[in-house]
């Protein structure tokens, strides 16, 4: 199996979990949360949660079928530009708002290290 298809697969893996996890038991996510976050929650909350999976698995769904095709620079660069936006995310709800615990961090670099790698592969395609 190429580099290619396992970064895509382990994005999608590594996301999956998340989408997962928020369709299905939003409430784990407290794990991420300060009590203001937890205290914060409604009955649209865990909404919004369960459409937010909704969202990320449709990301995976797309990661999955990348990683059975042939993938070009590009592609690359702009899926690693989708795990950008999820990393700016992140770190805009750390630094602006009381919601989100120092664990949250780890979900940032986790995506942070998709941007990388992905970079990583595509500066070493020729096309």
């Amino acid at each position: 199996m190429n580099s290619t298809k396992v970064y895509l697969r382990v994005m999608g893996v590594y996301w999956s979990v998340f989408g997962l996890i928020t369709i299905f038991k939003p409430g784990l996510m407290d794990m991420f949360q300060t009590q203001a976050g937890i205290d914060a929650k409604t009955a649209f909350s865990d909404h919004v949660w369960g459409h937010d999976g909704f969202d990320i698995l449709a990301l995976c769904t797309l990661l999955f079928a990348l990683s059975r095709e042939t993938v070009s620079k590009n592609m690359l660069r702009a899926v690693a530009v989708a795990a950008l936006m999820v990393t700016i995310a992140i770190t805009i709800s750390l630094t602006t708002t009381s919601y989100w615990n120092p664990m949250f961090i780890g979900s940032g670099v986790g995506c942070f290290v998709f941007v990388v790698w992905g970079l990583i592969l595509a500066s070493k395609r020729t096309s």
